[in-house]
């Protein structure tokens, strides 16, 4: 600490002793280029001053609190040669001064959807920002996230340099950035902190947001003071559209099918926005998106045992078809007014929410073990397999939102800002109903079945003989055995506010930059667990509520032997269910609920210093930011004793730390174009709230010492993880929409979290000597990693082809964690090693690529992308090369497209493709080398059509 400490105190030596007042005077105009186009982004100097202005969408600017005299205005774009001219204000006037920049190439500019308005959304106004950041990041612009399919906020991101999403149900839900894990990054709203949205979770699902509403993804690698800092792998900002140039908008629409069960989708898009009078200071934008996705699964998830002799065999077949109607709405705003003397004021945000509904079919085939006699290297008969047919019906709601509102206020030497911030999460599930009918086999004993292991991807079953098959799939032999209700609500509110100020002074090239300010962020979470069970006493047989429902292609070009078969009907075993109560008895564990049950609240109070300076090509910004949390929870403790009397009493916590987040950002302007830079920064990545409640969860008997799934129990004292972070990055942006950039970073992280088996030893007597999980903090972990980025325009090329070009990234990671022994590993017969050992960071992919051929012309503008995210740590099992091992997601790998064709300026047509490759989704336990498949689901191909309209 002492080290890093003394580099920031070091830096710290070229904060400014002295201010000088500024004016009140005015520099504005419009940037455009040779051909009269608005040059969006453009960065506007006044020399010998620290005043200046960033172009806006229309290429409007405005430099305001200009004191009176003669100025040098230089101006500067990617891609263009720069300008310079002189102007002079006097005191208290204003002057109108355009601007034209010439191109430093012939390029092809991008055209990529002419038909909406352009909102600040262009790729150049992205690049531009990326370029002239203080500290390391990456932008996509809504040009960009509109260029190819992505339905949500996490697929748009992962396309972004680094950035990586996991996935789930056939669209990303949850960012990593460089490699880490989502609970280690932040995300923000237009700046403001979003809350987790399931259970105890920090990390909000992003597959909550239409990606439609976004205007830009800001993606920060490196964290500068006046940022939380609990973004240890990143920070993830959603922009919402901002309103630039006159008042504009546009309308969308598109349908589309998917290859599975001809399953349709459909999506609508709104925006209108602009500036109005004086000058443009009044702003105001509104857009909406509503997408419906029916999709359809194709699951098979498989369950493993591990004999004595460490042999792993497949006991369990869980084949899964799901029906989805997913939909996704949400709206965002912006209001805001550019007052006269340098003043604005704001109200903006976004709302969204996701239904995620469906029904769900599940014919599970579950032996009990292996006939060793006839067991083979590939195959066996597993013996007494029970059956289950099952239908629930899905009913998730989840919502997000953030909204801030405030201002800038010129107050002599001083700028300042300020807002007040709300934003939330919800996740909510009502009357999720599941419907359960069981065969046990013949009298009640059980069946053989066959298993063979011939295709490592998806071992399948058999049965032993054409009678066993005839009994399988007969509906009448199907008894309903339970149903229940599952109804869960997660909510997360956060309130907050700051206050910054900023100092600046300089003279020609040597300008700086001081700023300090607080900033005061509470959170309120709850979880509520309502779940019941009821069992029939008597016989409801599966005839009786028959579904209609067949999938005769379910898991077809994939892996042959699957079958569904007779399904119940939701609706028709929910009306039985309601309209017969008295047949049914209630079995509801109300106490298990209730200990699951937890509430908390988190308070953290910033405050921050820090100063950026501009020497000639050298700019230095060094920081350092304090924060103090408080943290409080309440739980449940449940215990069962061996005379089956159960106990559920009410515990709570406190936690109070303080933390210093030192930084410093160098970058050095090699050329007009290129630029290197370097940064140490510090971040921390809290515990979720769900692990720190100290709630006990299990329950007392012969059977269950042992079942390390019985005992659960938070973990009050868990630290925060830190990590020290070091970057180094060249930049080369050659043209207004083409750059190469190449770095390398690494990580250090101390008290790295993960779930831990363990032996419990108390307060609770009766537990003691149990086997159960908890959350716990390992020892320190690594993580070194190279990242590049390409993106250019075939330029040289001969008329009619030079539209063409490419982009491309690349991510490498290479982790190391210290994995703790367990404690319960030294128990007879567990058959785990008792060593710590060293493994890979869960959820840290060692490779992530995007590779997108490109072509924009005139009229036309095409795309066709790759994404591949190498296989990563899921959950940590035992690191043997068994069905013990740890628990990995398959490697991802998608192919997309898009082709766009802008019929006029104002109305376009569109033709997408996404998954063409039906990619796979999944997990498997072991090693990467040798695979025991868990999961395995397919969602299939699907064709979008749609057509923009502007006006």
């Amino acid at each position: 600490m002492r080290v890093h400490l003394a580099i920031v105190a070091a830096a710290s030596l070229a904060w400014p002793a002295a201010v000088r007042a500024q004016g009140t005077g005015q520099v504005s105009g419009t940037v455009a280029d040779s051909a009269r186009q608005p040059v969006t982004g453009a960065v506007i100097h006044l020399g010998g001053t620290a005043l200046g202005a960033l172009a806006g969408g229309d290429g409007h600017y405005a430099v305001r609190n200009v004191p009176a005299g003669t100025y040098t205005v230089i101006v500067t774009a990617v891609g263009y040669g720069p300008d310079t001219s002189s102007v002079q204000v006097a005191g208290g006037g204003a002057v109108a001064h355009d601007v034209t920049l010439r191109v430093v190439t012939t390029v092809l500019r991008a055209i990529i959807s002419k038909a909406s308005p352009r909102l600040a959304e262009t790729e150049q106004v992205a690049l531009q920002q990326q370029k002239t950041a203080p500290n390391i990041m990456s932008v996509m612009s809504g040009d960009e996230i509109r260029a190819l399919p992505n339905y949500n906020a996490a697929e748009a991101a992962a396309r972004i340099p680094g950035v990586s999403t996991e996935r789930d149900e056939g669209e990303g839900k949850f960012i990593q950035i460089r490699g880490t894990e989502p609970r280690l990054s932040d995300v923000t709203i237009d700046g403001v902190h979003v809350p987790g949205t399931e259970g105890g979770d920090r990390i909000p699902k992003l597959d909550d947001v239409p990606a439609d509403l976004l205007g830009a993804i800001q993606v920060s690698k490196t964290l500068r003071a006046d940022m939380d800092a609990d973004a240890i792998g990143g920070s993830v900002n959603l922009v919402t559209k901002i309103p630039e140039g006159p008042p504009r908008g546009y309308l969308a629409a598109q349908g589309g099918q998917a290859s599975l069960l001809a399953r349709t989708n459909g999506q609508l898009g709104f925006g209108y926005g602009g500036r109005t009078g004086d000058d443009g200071a009044f702003g105001y934008l509104i857009s909406g998106s509503y997408d419906r996705n029916n999709r359809s699964i194709d699951d098979v998830e498989w369950g493993w045992n591990v004999d004595g002799n460490s042999r792993s065999y497949p006991v369990e077949w869980d084949q899964r078809d799901y029906l989805y109607g997913r939909i996704r709405y949400g709206a965002g705003g912006d209001l805001d007014y550019r007052f006269a003397n340098g003043a604005t004021a704001f109200l903006k945000g976004m709302w969204s929410q996701f239904d995620n509904l469906g029904i769900r079919y599940r014919f599970d085939v579950a032996a009990n073990g292996d006939s060793a006699l006839a067991a083979t290297p590939t195959g066996g008969i597993g013996t007494g397999a029970t059956f289950v047919r099952e239908v629930q019906n899905r009913q998730p709601h989840e919502q997000m939102y953030g909204f801030t509102t405030g201002g800038t206020a010129p107050l002599g030497s001083l700028n300042g800002d300020y807002q007040l911030d709300f934003s939330g999460t919800q996740q909510a599930t009502y009357n999720n109903r599941t419907h359960d009918f069981e065969w046990n086999g013949p009298g009640g004993n059980g069946l053989d079945v066959k298993y063979s292991e011939a295709n490592p991807n998806a071992p399948t079953y058999s049965y032993v003989s054409a009678g066993d098959a005839s009994q399988a799939t007969s509906a009448a032999n199907y008894p309903m055995s339970k149903y229940s209700i599952g109804d869960e609500t997660t909510e997360a509110h956060d309130l907050g506010g700051m206050a910054n100020w900023r100092l600046t002074t300089g003279v020609g090239a040597d300008t700086n930059a001081f700023q300090f300010g607080v900033k005061l962020r509470n959170e309120d979470r709850w979880y509520n667990d309502l779940n019941s069970k009821y069992v029939p006493t008597g016989t409801v047989p599966l005839t009786q509520v028959l579904d209609a429902f067949t999938d005769p292609s379910f898991y077809a070009g994939h892996a042959a032997g699957f079958f569904m078969g007779p399904q119940p009907n939701w609706k028709k075993s929910t009306d039985y269910e309601n309209a017969n109560p008295s047949l049914f008895a209630d079995k509801t564990n109300t106490l298990g609920d209730s200990s699951n049950s937890f509430s908390g609240s988190e308070r953290i109070v910033a405050a921050y210093v820090m100063n950026t300076k501009q020497m000639g090509p050298l700019m230095v910004n060094v920081g350092v930011r304090v924060e103090q949390t408080h943290d409080d929870y309440t739980g449940h403790v449940l215990a069962t004793d061996a005379g089956g009397n159960t106990g559920l009493s009410v515990t709570s916590g406190t936690k109070d730390y303080v933390d210093v987040f030192p930084s410093l950002q160098i970058r050095y302007a090699i050329d007009a174009s290129s630029d290197l830079r370097f940064a140490v920064t510090r971040g921390i990545a809290r515990p979720n709230y769900s692990d720190l409640v100290p709630y006990l969860n299990g329950q007392v008997c012969t059977a269950c010492t042992h079942d390390f799934t019985n005992l659960s129990a938070g973990n009050p004292n868990l630290h925060a993880q830190h990590a020290w972070s070091y970057d180094i990055l060249y930049a080369n942006y050659f043209t207004p929409t083409s750059v190469f950039s190449a770095g390398l970073f690494y990580k250090q992280i101390t008290d790295f979290i993960y779930t831990r088996e363990f032996v419990y030893n108390g307060p609770v007597s009766q537990f003691d000597g149990y086997y159960g999980t908890q959350p716990e903090n390992g020892g320190s972990a690594h993580l070194a990693g190279l990242e590049m980025d390409y993106s250019d325009r075939l330029r040289f090329l001969p008329d009619g082809w030079a539209g063409l070009g490419f982009d491309a990234n690349w991510t490498h990671v290479d982790s190391r964690a210290d994995i703790l022994a367990d404690t319960a590993s030294s128990a007879a017969g567990l058959g785990r090693p008792v060593v710590a050992r060293v493994a890979p960071l869960q959820r840290t992919s060692p490779n992530v690529t995007n590779v997108a051929l490109t072509y924009d012309g005139s009229k036309l503008s095409a795309r066709a992308a790759w994404q591949f995210q190498g296989a990563n740590i899921a959950d940590y099992g035992d690191g043997t090369a068994t069905a013990n091992g740890d628990n990995y997601f398959y490697a991802h790998s998608q192919i997309d497209a898009s082709l766009i064709y802008n019929v006029t300026r104002t109305v376009q047509v569109q033709l997408q493709g996404l998954d063409l490759n039906d990619a796979v989704f999944g997990f498997f336990n072991g090693t990467p080398g040798q695979r025991y498949p868990v999961q395995r689901e397919f969602y299939g191909r699907t064709i979008i059509v749609g057509t923009k309209i502007g006006f």
